[in-house]
């Protein structure tokens, strides 16, 4: 009997211990202009007093998401008529 309990009560462990460290290295590596709130130093002093809580918080309100780049991104799209190099009907 303690054989199968062993595995039920150390997955929850391991999963917390994933999602925690996972969060702190993240806000390590989060550059300071992506830090939403509060700066990083009270995001770690947070994460590092509550871990679960913490963790969750930094993740779904810590940091601004990546700014996209590409042709779909709000920069480089153009208001108005597409501007085009070619007229509509090439000459032959």
């Amino acid at each position: 009997m303690l054989g199968l309990l062993e595995p039920l009560t150390i997955a929850p462990m391991v999963l917390v211990a994933v999602l925690c460290l996972g969060a702190l290295l993240d806000c390590v590596r989060t550059p300071g202009e992506r830090v939403r709130y509060v700066p990083k130093l009270l995001w770690l002093c947070f994460m590092l007093s509550a871990p679960v809580v913490g963790g969750l918080a930094w993740m779904y309100l810590g940091k601004r998401p990546e700014p996209r780049e590409g042709p779909e991104s709000p920069e480089n799209t153009t208001k108005g008529p597409a501007h085009r190099a070619e007229p509509f009907v090439q000459k032959r």
